[in-house]
């Protein structure tokens, strides 16, 4: 800032007296000596203040202000403490606005209960061998099709499932708020109209089309939608599942993780029950043919034998007596073993198999999962002050 010769004099003068910046008598003394009237010293010392040149607080000389970034393109630590401390006031109502605000928001906000159930995958549920390997080693061997690859099943997708969530989201649960039992839509007060709904006010000017959906269904949906929100699902390295739910009502978050828990067990038990319904009728169904293959080839050598007797064999007869004896043997081994598979795909059927392991079943929880409210006012004071340096800078550069 380009000075004259009486503004640096006028500087120099309240630099070595400060004193003079609210002292009239000094002020009056000093200007006697440096050969000026006390009025016109008051006036240009007004008029520094007023273009900043003059520290309000100190009374002394504004020094000049260094760059923020020095001629080797690094920052100056120097020059950002020194304006954060000018801007002092600026910075501390931006991070006190700001924790304000998160304290406000810890206050006010939804109250959530975490409950958690883990398990892990048993038996042959993370296994593709067992008697289903054995039934398409069977069917490949002999040129059999129409039997599936094993079936697998991932625990995490069958939680994230929508089948799962809209059960949930059905079901009549007893809380505390409803002890007669009510479904989500109706404990979350989704069915009744809001007071403040932007969204609503705005779709009101838009087109709606042709189009129109059951409000029973738009409800449930909206329902699932926020419950997809309130579970989380996290698998480990080792296997082990664990499922967290988050509810207003900490026996309604175990009681959705225990029943998350038995539908999926019951889930995957029935359908590794239908599929092995599916693979026994599949074998018997294959057995039955083989049985009448098997019946078929000895009455052809039988036959054969009677027209036939061996000592008349000539070579040519005994070729096809060879090939009729080897279809009766080879038919024979398919049906012996498809019987042996039948009888083990039968049992298969009719055993409960443990494919899911609970180690861990949920329980009402004792304290509040959410909101943390001393994580949230110190994040807010945090992000408040992150965002007051940068502002002060910049208007501190803005007033150069």
């Amino acid at each position: 800032m380009q000075l004259t010769a009486h503004e640096k004099k006028i500087l120099d003068i309240v630099k070595a007296h400060p004193e003079i910046v609210d002292n009239p008598e000094k002020r009056e003394s000093v200007a006697k000596t440096y050969g000026l009237s006390e009025k016109t010293l008051r006036n240009r010392i007004a008029e520094l203040k007023k273009r900043g040149l003059i520290n309000l607080d100190t009374g002394r000389p504004q020094e000049e202000k260094k760059p923020l970034v020095t001629a080797h393109d690094e920052i100056n630590l120097v020059a950002v403490w020194d304006t954060i401390k000018l801007k002092r006031r600026l910075i501390t109502m931006i991070s006190a606005v700001s924790t304000l605000t998160g304290l406000i928001y810890a206050l006010v906000a939804t109250i959530y209960f975490e409950s958690t159930i883990s398990m892990y995958p048993a038996g042959e549920l993370g296994q593709n061998g067992g008697v289903l390997g054995e039934f398409q080693g069977l069917a490949k061997t002999f040129g059999v099709g129409g039997l599936g690859p094993a079936p697998t099943y991932n625990i995490p997708d069958i939680i994230d499932s929508r089948r799962l969530k809209k059960d949930i989201v059905l079901k009549n649960w007893k809380t505390a708020k409803f002890p007669q039992g009510s479904n989500l839509i109706k404990y979350w007060e989704l069915d009744k109209e809001k007071l403040f709904s932007p969204r609503k006010w705005i779709t009101r000017f838009l087109p709606k089309g042709n189009f129109s959906s059951n409000p029973q269904d738009k409800l449930a949906y909206e329902a699932i939608l926020a419950l997809d929100e309130l579970i989380s699902v996290k698998e480990e390295i080792s296997g082990l599942i664990t499922v967290s739910v988050l509810m207003q009502d900490p026996s309604l978050a175990a009681n959705i993780a225990n029943y998350i828990a038995e539908f999926v067990k019951e889930f995957i038990s029935l359908e590794q029950q239908r599929e092995a319904s599916r693979n026994r009728e599949f074998v018997e169904n294959q057995k039955t043919e083989a049985k009448y293959q098997l019946e078929k080839s000895e009455e052809l050598l039988t036959d054969f034998r009677k027209k036939h007797p061996i000592q008349l064999d000539t070579p040519e007869y005994q070729m096809i007596r060879s090939r009729l004896e080897y279809s009766v043997q080879e038919n024979r081994a398919v049906y012996i073993t498809l019987r042996q598979q039948y009888e083990i795909s039968k049992i298969e059927e009719a055993k409960e198999n443990l494919l899911v392991n609970m180690l861990d079943n949920a329980e009402p929880a004792v304290k509040k999962a959410k909101p943390q409210r001393t994580l949230i006012v110190i994040l807010s004071f945090l992000g408040g002050f992150m965002i007051a340096v940068p502002v002060s800078l910049l208007l501190d550069r803005k007033e150069q």
